[in-house]
Formats: structure tokens, C-alpha cells, sequence
């Protein structure tokens, strides 16, 4: 019986290559659980149609079909989204200088690794709808039919589907004649205008995407992926059976200055073994391993791959155990071959094992009007090298070490890398001709941008002010002080294996010195030894404890960090029975060591409800949330997002929540759970509302921008409106992106010779390279010793918070209040990438997708002190 749908493996036919197919899972409806909710958050869900019913926009709209197979479509449209009128004053999204610290140099020239456009095209890209009649399916084909009218045709782009060009022909539809070259079959090539593509469309910056992509292709690069690398560079790290190979990202863009190309360098790590090497690893350990095949599928499930015959790269979503390479499909004419000829017969590869099982890699094509279609394409695991690194070999000290080597690559050596990529691009003849045809021109010179560095913070604590310093490094200061706020702590308990007791009580001693040091109050605990580390014998003492001593914190020792033993352990301590804990290792023990041991005493504090130092935060009633999502795709573990919200004026009290979400609309419902939540424990708490709100939300890509302005924005009005009625709070919604390609370099020059650094702790750049139609600004805000900093770029989608604020909020101090925000992260002596919120919030969601997923209770509130 023939599957509706299609499948390639990897030719490309019509139809799935085996009888049995991987239909899409099925989700019903769930069994009835009773859920504990405010009454009015139950309606949450229902206002999807209230938000599908807003008006659209410009939103993105998909062109008849998908450009390619493969491929997404080119789009016309693209949401803008509107700058929050506070960044429409005068002073626009800038900063300002702070003129009481004279002690540092405040406005900074920065080098970033942006290369300017210095002259560009003055007229519009007229698009078409491209067809072959008869159907050519192979864009090489495609291609090579359309250059036979080059002539003609002019300067153009083709992405399978669409056709761009300066050109407009005299008429809308354009009829051309080829030959197909392989057997001179004469094929009919219809160009139907479609639409104009002005300047300020999205669309405009895409087309540049392609023609940049265009010119790497003749500079002797492979495409791997979406990005090329240059094997012919390639080194080879044989300890460890592994390959990095050098390549750059590119992309076209419109910033405050201009139009733009960014590059930054990138590194592929390629592994020499294949899918079945790992296949036969598995299958040799069948005596001591019975159940290798689900170890197997463990490993690649979700894993990345590179084949060999043409260097494109797949997810591996599934595992076809009941196919191998002598399983055949039907070609596009309706003839049946073997994978083991398709093979042979395509590129000449003979195929050595004939009893591999088939992987699996989905695509899901989104077609207008027809839904959403997935597609199936069958690798053969003799042909798909490894791809990334596993997590046993990230445990690897010296394999970590060796590619550091090479990946942390310091200011001045990217610097040098990017002047060469530049180089490279415009002493290629093929590709300074492709820019010359579209009246283009790069600067050999990367840009040069202002920024400006934050006035340094000073911490409080426990009646004492010590400055963070510029690194944004506090630990020195930290060590013998007394600490913000100290919690008690009656009755705490140590577990250990009585065969470690002599190393535990020496590091007993050790605590105890180090919280004196701190000016906290702990007393010695209670040690309680037992037989053995089996996880059983941990799980039947804590019970026997909690019982027993009823204590209110409990430090456990373990020799290695097993997930299976420290998930038991938080999991029956965060939820079960819910008593404050800390895991430490062994070999810290043994070490004994005073920098551990002060951050352990840390930990214990902050867990029972202390905080060690605050930032002065100058705005009253303000609420200060964070909010972050888990994905585990290899492991099919669902998807966790955790709320982190401020309940105090100096923002060390904290509330906590996380919800498992296995769709959009459930994502939505929890987090609006969550928002209606902490509102409601915040006026519980303070026996008021907040007077303004300040949501980080962490976890958003660009393409998902539009989506959260358009819907998560409007939950939070809709779900304030319920608490304030029409009383105003103000608002600000604030995207966190860390996965950016944005770097900055601070020269510091010495005589004639250049000298690149990373730029001070504190440095935000929000003009030059930041996007014109947006309020967003980077921001660096921790120290690194090797390689280059990555900023963090922050998107302010909405901002009301002068209409209820006692002082009117300026980008100014939006920027401070950021940064502030990163010295509140007390697991760390220093300053983080992210607001604190964001960092706990992110690692609330891992706790919950690693070790809580037996729990059957959705709702898992008030984890953030088990953390």
C-alpha cells in the first residue's frame, strides 16, 4: 500500500523506501488529573483565539510552495515590531555617560566583525515564479538550464523555486528553451513576475544572504550544513580520532550605520568513526551490554551526522531496525532499486555491510493551504561520519584541552582570521565579479563602533560596601566579610560512607572555619554514616534521617558525578520530602580546599533563604522575572520552562515555578500559570502589588520574535489586567540572546603594533552594529582569561515602566538595571552573562528535565533553594 507520504533515502522518490513507516505520533487526549489553579488562570488557554484574532501585520507569509525541497521560502514579509515609545525620545536607545566615575575611560572605540558595504544597489529585485516543464527535480539541473540564457537573463539569484533579479522583462510571463545536456531532452523554462522587492523588505536581505553564499562557493570551500569550511585546512587531533575543520559564518544585515556583512569564524568537529562503527562498538559489548541496540540509539537519536557523498549534514530522528541496505524504494520514474545499487549506480560508493539498519532524519515542509507535510530521508550508517561531541568525551579533561588549542581563538588571532577571510573573498576573481554584477562593493576594514563601559557596582553586605571590581571579581573581598543576610540553620546533617568519615570530618572543620570567616552562624553538623554508595542505601537513610533528626539541611557526599545517583538525590529531596540539600564530590573532600569549602557555606546560606551580597536597586515595588525553557531533543525528554520572579526590594528573596509543556498552546497556558503565580505570592508576601514589572525572557530566537510580541506580551497585559483591574503597572519585556555572532575588540595599542583585548567588564554598545528598528543594545558583562568574549544582546520589546515608576526609566537605566542584575547570581563570586533570573530560571528547567521526570505532579513550585 502506498504511504501518502514521501520519503528519500537519499534518492529522492515519490514514495517511503520500505513497507514500514514512521507515522507521526499521536498524542490524545490526556487522562483527567486534578489540578490546583486560580480560577481565572484556567481560562488562560482560551484566550488563543482572542490572540489569533489580532491583527497580523506584516507577518511572514510563505510564496505558493516551498522554494526547494529542503529549503525555506523566501519572504516578502517580515514583522516589525514597533520600538516602545521610551526609546523614541531624543535620546533614542542611547546610553549616557555617568559623570561621577572618572576613573575608568567611558567611551571606548571597539573594532567589531562587521564589514561595511561601501557602495550598494539603488534599485529594486524583481521577483518570478520559475517552472520546467517537464518537472526537473535536481536544482543542479535547474541551474545549469537557466545559465544557458545567462545573456539574457542578466544578474540573477535562483533558489529552486523563485528567481531574483535586477531585470524587469518587457513582459509578465517569459517563456525559455534548453537542452538538457545528459540526453538533450528540450525543456520549457516559464518566468512568471510575481511582486517587487523594495529596499525595506526582509526579502531584500535575504537575496544578499544567497548572492554573499553565492561568492563562498567559488573560494574552494565545502558546504557543510549551512555554513562552508575549508577541509583543505582541516586539522587532524589523531589522540582522539577527530577533525576540525575552519570555516566562517556569514550574513548580510541593515543596522543603525548601514547595510553590513558580518563573518565570524567557525569550527566543525568532525569524528573519523561512522554511525556503524558505533553500531559494531554497541553490538561487541551485546554479553556485558543485553540491551546494546537501545544504547545504541541512545547515542545517535538526535544526533548530528555528515555524509560522506555530499557533506550535508542531518538530524537523526529515528532508527528503522526492520530495513537495511538491500531494502529498496521506487525512483522518481517509478522504478524499484536497492540502496546498495542506488549507491553504486549514483556515486560509485560500494556499500560493505549489508545488514545495517537504515537511519532516519524528518523534515517537515510547511506548504500554503496543504498543512504541514513530513518528509522522510533514509542515510545508510556506513556512510554518516559523527558529527559534535558527546558528553562523555566534554568529561574528557585532556580531549577539552587539546580543542581548546584551537576553538578559543584570542582577540588579536580572530582579528587576523577575519582580515584573511575579507581577503580572501575579494582577490577571487569569480567572486568580486558575482558582487561587481550586483553593483556591490565591501570594505576590506572592519567597522569601528563606540561603546561605552558601566560605572563598576559595589555590593553590600552585612553593614560594609566592597566594590565588585573591574573584572567583575569579588571573591577576595567576599572571603572575610560577613555575608548580607545570614539564615539559621538549627539542625544540619552530613551523609556520608562510613569509609570516607576521616576525610569528611577534616572537611568539616574545614566549613566551619570558612563560615566563621563569613560571619555565619553554623553549627556542627550531625554526620551519618552508612555501608555503602549503592543508591538504594542513599535512598533508605535520607528517608530514615528526614524521619529521625527532621534536619533543615542536608549535604550529601558522593563519589562521581552519576547522574542516576544525584538525580535520586534531588529528586527525592526537592520533591519528595523537600528538605534544603547540597551534593558534593568526593574528590572536592579530599581536597579540602578553603575557595570550595566559602562556596559551599555560600550555598548553604542562600538554600535556607540568605544572600550574601545585593546590589542597590533604586526603584520601589519593582518584580524582576526571569524565564528560560529546557529542550532535551536526543534524550525525548519533555520540555521544562521555569519562572524565577524577585519578592523583595533588594531582590534576594525568590520564587519559583516550572511546568512540563508539550505544545505551543500548553507552553502558553504555563506560562501564563506561572506569570498569575508570582503576582499572587509577590502581594501575599508585601501585601500590595508590584508597582512595576521586569520580565527577561530567555530562550528566543530572532525568528520567534514576532510570535512572543504578538503572544506572550499580550498574556502578560491580559493576566495584569486581571490583578491592577484599570489601575496602570508598568511593564518592560526584555529578550536575552546569548547564541549571537556579535564581537567586540578593544585595541590597545603599543607603539606600532596593534594589540587586541577583549572589552572591559561592563561595556554596552547600543548603536553602530544594533538594529534600527528595534530598542536593543549589547552588553559585556563578564570577565574571560582565554579566547574571545561573547556580548549578550538585549531586545526591549516593551517598555512602559515610567508610567508608574517613581523616576521615569531611561535606556540608561535599563542598561544599569541589566547589568546590575548580573552580579545577583550567587553561585559565582563575579559577574554572569545573563541577569541572575535568567541563569536560575535556566537552571530550575534543567533540574526539572534531568531529574524530575517521574514526578507526576505538574506544578513544582518553590525549587529554586534546592538548586
Amino acid at each position: 500500500m502506498e504511504n501518502p507520504r514521501r520519503g528519500r533515502g537519499h534518492a529522492r522518490g515519490p514514495n517511503p523506501p520500505l513497507p514500514r513507516q514512521i507515522q507521526p505520533q499521536f498524542r490524545g487526549p490526556r487522562p483527567n488529573q486534578q489540578e490546583i489553579r486560580p480560577p481565572r488562570v484556567e481560562e488562560v488557554g482560551q484566550i488563543a483565539n482572542r490572540i489569533n484574532n489580532l491583527e497580523r501585520g506584516n507577518g511572514p507569509m510563505l510564496n505558493d510552495r516551498a522554494a526547494i525541497r529542503g529549503r525555506p521560502p523566501i519572504e516578502n514579509g517580515y514583522f516589525r515590531l514597533e520600538r516602545p515609545a521610551s526609546s523614541q525620545m531624543f535620546y533614542g536607545k542611547l546610553g549616557k555617560i555617568n559623570t561621577l566615575d572618572s576613573s575608568r575611560r567611558q567611551f571606548i572605540p571597539l573594532i567589531s566583525n562587521y564589514f561595511p558595504i561601501t557602495t550598494s544597489t539603488d534599485w529594486s529585485l524583481y521577483q518570478y515564479r520559475v517552472d520546467f516543464n517537464p518537472v526537473q527535480d535536481r536544482i543542479n539541473i535547474q541551474r545549469g538550464l537557466l545559465s544557458a540564457h545567462k545573456k539574457f537573463l542578466g544578474a540573477y539569484i535562483f533558489d529552486g523555486t523563485m528567481f531574483f533579479s535586477i531585470k524587469k522583462f518587457e513582459s509578465d510571463t517569459t517563456e525559455l528553451i534548453s537542452k538538457r545536456n545528459t540526453d538533450d531532452q528540450t525543456v520549457i523554462i516559464t518566468l512568471k513576475f510575481t511582486s517587487v522587492i523594495e529596499n525595506d523588505d526582509y526579502a531584500f536581505i535575504q537575496i544578499f544572504n544567497l548572492l554573499i553564499r553565492h561568492c563562498l562557493s567559488h573560494l574552494k570551500l565545502t558546504l557543510v550544513g549551512k555554513n562552508y569550511y575549508d577541509a583543505d585546512a582541516k586539522i587532524n587531533i589523531p589522540n582522539h580520532k577527530l577533525q576540525l575543520w575552519p570555516g566562517y559564518e556569514t550574513k548580510f544585515g541593515i543596522f543603525d550605520c548601514g547595510l553590513l556583512l558580518q563573518s565570524e569564524i567557525s569550527t566543525k568537529v568532525i569524528r573519523e568513526d561512522t554511525v556503524l562503527d558505533l553500531l559494531i562498538e554497541c553490538s561487541n559489548n551485546r554479553n556485558r551490554d543485553p540491551n546494546w541496540m537501545i544504547t545504541f540509539k541512545m547515542a545517535v537519536i538526535g544526533s548530528i551526522v555528515l555524509t560522506k557523498f555530499n557533506n550535508k549534514t542531518y538530524r537523526i530522528d529515528d532508527i528503522d531496525e526492520e530495513s537495511n541496505t538491500r531494502s529498496t524504494f521506487l525512483k522518481q520514474d517509478g522504478s524499484s532499486i536497492s540502496f546498495i545499487d542506488y549507491y553504486k549506480e549514483k556515486y560509485g560508493i560500494n556499500i560493505s555491510n549489508q545488514q545495517q539498519p537504515m537511519l532516519i532524519s524528518k523534515k517537515n515542509m510547511s506548504f500554503r493551504n496543504e498543512g504541514m507535510e513530513t518528509e522522510l530521508v533514509y542515510l545508510v550508517p556506513e556512510l554518516c561520519i559523527m558529527t559534535g561531541i558527546t558528553n562523555k568525551m566534554s568529561k574528557n579533561r585532556h580531549l577539552m584541552q587539546d580543542l581548546a588549542q584551537y576553538t578559543r581563538v584570542n582577540p588579536t588571532k580572530r582579528i587576523i582570521k577575519y582580515n584573511n577571510f575579507i581577503k580572501r573573498v575579494l582577490n577571487t576573481p569569480k567572486s568580486l565579479d558575482s558582487l561587481k554584477e550586483w553593483n556591490l562593493t565591501l570594505s576590506n576594514e572592519l567597522i569601528t563602533v563606540f561603546g561605552r563601559v558601566l560605572p563598576q557596582q559595589d555590593l553590600y553586605g552585612d553593614n560594609h560596601i566592597y566594590p565588585a571590581g573591574y573584572n567583575g571579581d569579588w571573591s577576595a573581598n567576599l572571603r572575610s566579610s560577613p555575608m548580607c543576610i545570614m539564615a539559621k540553620i538549627p539542625c544540619w546533617t552530613i551523609v556520608t560512607p562510613r569509609i570516607w568519615s576521616s576525610d569528611v570530618g577534616q572537611f568539616t572543620n574545614t566549613l566551619l572555619r570558612a563560615a566563621n570567616n563569613l560571619g555565619f552562624p553554623l553549627q556542627r553538623p550531625r554526620i551519618v554514616e552508612i555501608e555503602d554508595i549503592h543508591i538504594r542505601t542513599y535512598s533508605v537513610h535520607l528517608d530514615r534521617i528526614i524521619n529521625e533528626l527532621n534536619p533543615s539541611f542536608i549535604l550529601c557526599v558522593i563519589k562521581s558525578s552519576r547522574n542516576d545517583l544525584y538525580s535520586m538525590i534531588k529528586r527525592k529531596l526537592c520533591v519528595t520530602r523537600a528538605v534544603p540539600s547540597q551534593v558534593v564530590l568526593l574528590k572536592n573532600v579530599q581536597k579540602n580546599k578553603m575557595s570550595v569549602c566559602t562556596k559551599i557555606v555560600i550555598q548553604i546560606n542562600c538554600k535556607l533563604g540568605g544572600a550574601p551580597w545585593r546590589v542597590v536597586i533604586p526603584e520601589p515595588g519593582m518584580m524582576i522575572l526571569g524565564f528560560d525553557i529546557f529542550h532535551d531533543k536526543k534524550s525525548g525528554k519533555k520540555p521544562y520552562g521555569a519562572l524565577i520572579a524577585t519578592m523583595n526590594d533588594s531582590h534576594t528573596s525568590f520564587f519559583s515555578c516550572v511546568d512540563p509543556f508539550e505544545s505551543e498552546r500548553e507552553l502558553l497556558t504555563n506560562f501564563g500559570n506561572s506569570i498569575y503565580k508570582a503576582l499572587s505570592k509577590y502581594r501575599e508576601k508585601n501585601h500590595k502589588l508590584p508597582n512595576t514589572i521586569v520580565i527577561y525572557r530567555d530562550g528566543v530566537g530572532d525568528g520567534h520574535l514576532s510570535n512572543v510580541h504578538k503572544i506572550e506580551v499580550e498574556l502578560v497585559k491580559i493576566i495584569c489586567e486581571e490583578f491592577y483591574a484599570d489601575k496602570k503597572v508598568g511593564l518592560a519585556f526584555i529578550i536575552v540572546n546569548k547564541r549571537i555572532s556579535t564581537r567586540f575588540f578593544y585595541n590597545i595599542e603599543r607603539g606600532e603594533r596593534e594589540n587586541y583585548q577583549n572589552p572591559p567588564v561592563g561595556t554596552v554598545v547600543d548603536s553602530s552594529v544594533t538594529n534600527p528598528t528595534m530598542y536593543d543594545f549589547y552588553l559585556v558583562s563578564q570577565y574571560v582569561t582565554k579566547g574571545t568574549v561573547t556580548p549578550t544582546h538585549y531586545n526591549v520589546i516593551l517598555d512602559t515602566l515610567s508610567e508608574t515608576a517613581t523616576i521615569p526609566i531611561t535606556p540608561n537605566d535599563m542598561q544599569q538595571l541589566t547589568y546590575k542584575l548580573t552580579h545577583m547570581y550567587y553561585n559565582w563570586t563575579g559577574t554572569i552573562r545573563v541577569p541572575a533570573v535568567c541563569q536560575l530560571a535556566h537552571k530550575l528547567a534543567f533540574l526539572a528535565g534531568q531529574t524530575l521526570q517521574s514526578n507526576p505532579n505538574p506544578g513544582l513550585e518553590d525549587l529554586l533553594y534546592f538548586l
